[in-house]
């Protein structure tokens, strides 16, 4: 339940973010600031899609689901995505409209004061956010802590119009501040996207974490040889497979507790793995299983 702790954090700050927004941007009507308010409100639906994801994901595996609920995660920061690419949309739309149609800003003071506020309360949570994942490592908790690590700098470009205008710069500032808000959105929506359909789509995890397994299975003094590794993620759990070649004089039990030892280095260090270890005597890597040639060895 450690991955659900920053939601309740961030259920208490979004409120006392979009209050303030909310009057900030009927005093300034700035395009702005209401692209950063969408981007709070926006905050809300996603932060409410994670929290259920992953108290989803969190159920234990049934008879019915083997492996667990952890794709639940994948599919929730697909919505996400999906809310996302939405809601830069209409800000485009309404910046192209400003563009044409200038506004004047109203309430700069304002308009400063609370984008000061939402980036002090967006830090505390983006650090409370950073200490979960590293005990709960959760997709949907990744996508959200990289997302309102950048509501800071969204914030921040907020204030930037309001400046410009202040002391009389550019007309267009603050629509076209509104478009590059609305285009980090997309980026956002496009880098959520893509991790949630490589959960979905079981790719493998990253060379980096794959070699780290390599290494320890070829540490052991007793495994011969190692071929067919295969890994994903669901939710927080790692699934990981592989054979190992081990002297075929061996007996089955002293096999085991090789395999066994396997297991527990590899959990030292992947926590979260769920692990399958198939065994077979040196030289034999030939397995009926795997059909596709080059894939799995």
């Amino acid at each position: 339940m450690q991955a659900l702790k920053p939601y309740y954090v961030a259920a208490f700050v979004l409120f006392i973010i979009i209050v303030l927004k909310i009057y900030a941007y009927a005093e300034s009507e700035s395009a702005s600031m209401l692209a950063s308010l969408v981007d709070s409100l926006g905050d809300v639906v996603i932060s409410s899609f994670a929290f259920l994801s992953i108290y989803v994901s969190l159920k234990p595996a049934d008879h019915e689901h083997r492996h667990g609920h952890g794709k639940a995660e994948g599919f929730s920061a697909l919505l996400q995505a999906c809310f996302l690419v939405g809601a830069a949309v209409f800000l485009i739309f309404e910046a192209v409209h400003k563009i044409y149609v200038p506004q004047e800003i109203m309430g700069h003071a304002i308009g400063i004061g609370v984008s000061v506020i939402s980036i002090i309360l967006t830090l505390i949570l983006v650090f409370v956010q950073k200490r979960a994942y590293r005990l709960a490592p959760s997709l949907a908790l990744k996508a959200d802590q990289f997302h309102y690590t950048g509501d800071v700098l969204l914030n921040g470009a907020v204030i930037v119009a309001f400046l410009i205008d202040l002391y009389g710069g550019l007309i267009y500032a603050d629509p076209i501040i509104s478009l590059g808000i609305s285009a980090y959105i997309l980026k956002t929506a496009k880098c959520v996207g893509f991790e949630a359909v490589d959960m979905l789509m079981d790719k493998e995890i990253d060379q980096q974490d794959r070699q780290k397994i390599i290494d320890i299975v070829h540490a052991h003094e007793q495994v011969h040889g190692m071929h067919d590794l295969r890994t994903r993620k669901s939710g927080m759990n790692i699934y990981i497979s592989f054979d190992v070649e081990l002297d075929g004089a061996l007996s089955l039990e002293k096999a085991h507790d090789i395999t066994r030892d396997l297991d527990l280095s590899l959990l030292e260090v992947f926590p979260n793995a769920e692990i399958i270890i198939h065994k077979d005597p040196i030289g034999d890597t030939y397995d009926p299983r795997h059909r596709v040639a080059g894939v799995h060895h």
